[in-house]
This record gives structure tokens, C-alpha cells and sequence, in this order.
């Protein structure tokens, strides 16, 4: 089914695209939480802005001005949607609507311009390039490991060292921002916290997987875990898992699925086909009612009435 299956190659495939699936499963169970995944789907996209003015500072794709401009503009986004609601007196969904599409434009705009300058693909914002992960190698303790693995590996600490030490406080945000304020936790900060969380995720992973597949990780295995539990930690716990798994699924489908159905041994794109995976999968689960907590609910009341 695999003949051209490698593990020099696809190995890193996987394990680059499980890294990112790891690093969006735990601010989006978050933002599952607090009902706010849409605005995973607009930081993901107003990044743009800062990314394409960090590039234009720095002249490279790597140092931290790319970082700081995105998470600029993560905050941005979040500050202008506050301000349309505050003062406009703007529905938030619409705002939210207005501010990331409108930054998401000017980001295009500005990535066009200087992609000739950094050699940056503005195709690849939005599907990535996952499958030039493993030819863009760096030397590490005489090891060719692929140079975005050792960026993706300090996020993934990062993100679980900050969720770590902030996680009552975030946690009690999220389901109860009132409850939170009258005990003195700051939410405000907590939602700045989630927000840097979210595009700092962005920025690692836009360039290997694209935007649309960080949409797809930040919501839809939060989405599936969020069915079976309603425990927090377990969310993000069985969240992750199921990232993984869609990651691996997810490239399999995207080497072998051409030759099983259409009889061709071109392949796919695998984040696209990882998105898709995710989304069938989410279906599934969504269509079983027996089993998760909608499972257990409809069980008690069966049994009480």
C-alpha cells in the first residue's frame, strides 16, 4: 500500500505535524472551553500582519522578530475586537469577523511584497509545506534532524511550563470569569496569556502546515475530546492523543489515498488531507450518541424517568 514509504522521510513528517497538533491542542481546548474557538481561526489568520512586518525588519524567517510581530498582532486582534464592541456597539462574532479578515487581507498583502526579498511562499500560508520538512536539515549533535523541529520542541515546553504555573487561574477564567474576578485573579491577563499561547503556536507551525490545518488542530480535536469528557485536563490530555493521531492518519491517507481510490500515485497534500481526516472523524464521533458524556447523560435520564 506504501511502497515508496520512508522513514527518514515521512517519519518527520509525522513527527513534525504531531508536534504542531500537540502545541494547538492545548490553548485550543481552551478556547473550546470558553467558547471562543472562532477566534483561534482569526488569530491564525491576523498573524499575518505581524509576520509579513518581522520578515520586512529582520530579512529572514528566523529570529524573534517574526515571533514579536505575530504576537503583536494576536493582541491586536483582540484589542480591536474589544474596541468595535465597546464603542461601536458591534455584534462580537461580527467584529471578530471584520478585524481578522481585514488583517488577514493587509497580511497577504504585505507577504506578496516581500516574498521575493525572503524567499517566502505566500501559498504555503495557507496549506504549508510539510513535505519540504525533512529537506531542510540541521546539524544537532551530529544528528540531521529537520530545522524547524528544535523551534517547535522549545514552543511545545514553553506552552506546557506557562500553562503549568498559570492552570487554576486559567482554568477558573475560562468557565467562570466572574467567579475569577471576585477572587482576584486577573482575567484579563489570562486571556493576553492565551492569546500570545495561540499565535505563538501560529508562528511555528504556519510555514509547515499552513493556516487552514493550525485551524484545524486548534478546534477539532478539542471538539472530539470535549464529547468524552467534561474534565478539563483530560480535554487537553485526550485532545493532544488525538492530534497525534490524526497526524499520522492524516499522512498515510495523503500517500496512500490517491492509489486507493483513484487508481494514481500522485499524492495529496498532507495537512490538507490531515484537516480532512479530522473533520470526517469529528463527524463520526458526533454521530455516535452512545458513547461520551451526551452517552452517560442519556443514560440517567433513561434511567430516572
Amino acid at each position: 500500500m506504501l511502497p515508496d514509504w520512508q522513514w527518514s522521510y515521512d517519519g518527520w513528517i509525522v513527527l513534525v505535524t504531531s508536534l504542531v497538533a500537540v502545541i494547538c491542542a492545548i490553548p485550543g481546548s481552551f478556547l473550546l472551553v470558553r467558547r471562543q474557538a472562532m477566534l483561534g481561526d482569526a488569530i491564525s489568520h491576523a498573524v499575518l500582519p505581524g509576520i509579513a512586518i518581522g520578515f520586512l525588519i529582520s530579512g529572514d524567517r528566523g529570529g524573534g522578530w517574526m515571533l514579536s510581530g505575530a504576537i503583536i498582532a494576536g493582541l491586536t486582534t483582540t484589542v480591536l475586537t474589544q474596541f468595535l464592541r465597546g464603542i461601536a456597539g458591534v455584534e462580537r462574532g461580527a467584529a471578530l469577523g471584520v478585524v481578522f479578515s481585514t488583517l488577514f487581507a493587509l497580511g497577504l498583502l504585505l507577504i506578496v511584497q516581500v516574498a521575493d526579498s525572503v524567499e517566502l511562499d505566500p501559498a504555503c500560508v495557507l496549506y504549508g509545506q510539510v513535505e519540504l520538512v525533512p529537506l531542510d536539515l540541521i546539524d544537532i549533535g551530529g544528528i540531521q534532524v529537520p530545522r524547524v523541529l528544535p523551534a517547535l520542541i522549545g514552543v511545545l515546553l514553553a506552552t506546557g511550563l506557562v500553562v503549568g504555573l498559570v492552570w487554576k487561574e486559567l482554568v477558573v477564567s475560562s468557565f467562570d470569569p466572574a467567579t475569577a474576578q471576585g477572587q482576584g485573579v486577573p482575567t484579563a491577563i489570562m486571556n493576553q496569556i492565551l492569546m500570545v499561547l495561540v499565535a505563538t503556536a501560529c508562528v511555528v507551525a504556519f510555514e509547515s502546515v499552513g493556516s487552514i490545518l493550525v485551524i484545524a488542530l486548534l478546534v477539532t480535536p478539542a471538539a472530539i475530546a470535549r464529547l468524552f469528557t467534561d474534565r478539563l485536563l483530560r480535554v487537553v490530555v485526550i485532545s493532544a492523543a488525538i492530534g497525534i493521531g490524526f497526524s499520522m492518519l492524516g499522512h498515510f491517507a495523503a500517500v496512500a489515498g490517491p492509489t486507493l481510490i483513484f487508481d494514481r500515485q500522485q499524492a495529496v497534500s498532507t495537512a490538507g488531507m490531515t484537516a480532512v481526516v479530522a473533520t470526517i472523524a469529528l463527524g463520526i464521533v458526533a454521530c455516535l450518541p452512545v458513547i461520551g458524556i451526551r452517552g452517560r447523560r442519556q443514560r440517567s435520564h433513561h434511567y430516572r424517568t
